[in-house]
């Protein structure tokens, strides 16, 4: 396994998902954090030089790359895309991409290992950041040749995969074009991936109705981030009109696929008895508990307040500084503050 991420899973027990009442979060004490997924209980340090044995991986999948048939990269592509669409949270992606990485030799992985990786360190805007995680995962740019002619050929993934890459580089119009293409052929990453382009004016202009077009298209398509995209939207009406029942229609089908970010908004309504739930500290902090397990770094930081304070949890000042400890491995500014404040 890569030594870029050192992975710490905790083990847990599912909890089952309340059907959820119609309403907006409104919290006071555990405030929903933002519209996207978070990453798992794994550390990510910053991306080191490689070390000899990593250099000759490299040299592997370079060999792998040249000597590689049409099937072959279509085999890859496609691999990439079934991680994508079958799993919402970034922990369980990262594992897989990782995998594919290693045992597969897939060249394309250091694409959404290295996105992944900075979107949840909060480094999306820094192409030198990015291109750093890419070169620390082996990554041979000349493949990005490769990727071109299979989306020249219409392969959809290949497509999608461009269209990451070109976003985090910033080549906005690459990246659209590509997204766009894919969208249009009903790619449900792609899909997602363009709304955010126009949700943040990324060589366009802001198109708020547009972006909440392609995430109604995505989540339709039952792709779980768009879904919780599309919620928060109509949670505080940015884009649409504000409708509490729909954003917590959208929720729930993304929390009934596992999504921790659905599962925390969840939990947010239980804890503060908002959109017309009632009340219920225990079944919040439960369920706050299991978004924090499958690795919300907003959830983790509320789960160490809550030890700390000793607030729906008996006071722990260890399992407080660990949770905090994982949420600020993250990038949460909370948590970061607290381990501060504690002198961690």
């Amino acid at each position: 396994m890569n030594k870029n991420l050192q992975y710490t899973l905790m083990s847990f027990t599912g909890i089952l998902l309340m059907v959820i009442a119609s309403g907006a979060f409104d919290s006071n004490n555990d405030d929903y954090y933002e519209d996207t997924e978070s990453a798992g209980l794994y550390e990510i340090g910053e991306p080191i030089e490689q070390q000899a044995e990593e250099v000759d991986a490299q040299e592997d999948i370079e060999v792998a790359v040249n000597t590689a048939t049409d099937e072959q990269y279509i085999e890859w592509v496609d691999q990439l895309a079934i991680v994508d669409a079958q799993y919402p949270n970034d922990m369980e992606r990262l594992e897989k991409y990782q995998s594919l990485l290693d045992d597969n030799k897939n060249p394309f992985a250091p694409i959404l290992l290295a996105s992944t990786i900075v979107n949840v360190k909060n480094q999306s805007r820094d192409v030198d950041i990015f291109e750093e995680w890419l070169a620390s995962f082996g990554f041979d740019v000349s493949s990005i040749d490769s990727l071109e002619t299979l989306a020249n050929n219409q392969n959809v993934n290949a497509m999608f995969l461009l269209g990451v890459y070109y976003y985090q580089v910033q080549l906005y119009d690459q990246s659209r074009s590509w997204l766009e293409q894919a969208s249009n052929q009903e790619h449900a990453g792609a899909m997602n991936q363009l709304a955010w382009v126009y949700r943040e004016g990324l060589g366009v202009d802001t198109d708020l109705d547009y972006a909440v077009t392609w995430h109604r298209h995505s989540a339709e398509a039952n792709y779980p981030r768009a879904m919780t995209n599309l919620a928060y939207l109509y949670s505080i009406g940015e884009g649409v009109e504000k409708d509490l029942d729909t954003s917590a229609m959208w929720y729930k089908r993304a929390a009934e696929l596992n999504s921790a970010s659905a599962i925390y908004a969840i939990a947010t309504y239980s804890l503060n008895g908002t959109g017309g739930m009632q009340k219920d500290e225990q079944q919040g902090v439960s369920l706050l508990m299991e978004s924090a397990k499958l690795g919300h770094k907003r959830a983790m930081y509320a789960i160490g307040k809550r030890y700390e304070n000793g607030e729906g949890l008996e006071v722990n000042l260890e399992e407080a500084i660990d949770w905090y400890s994982e949420s600020a491995k993250l990038g949460e500014p909370d948590a970061i503050q607290a381990m501060n404040r504690l002198n961690y």
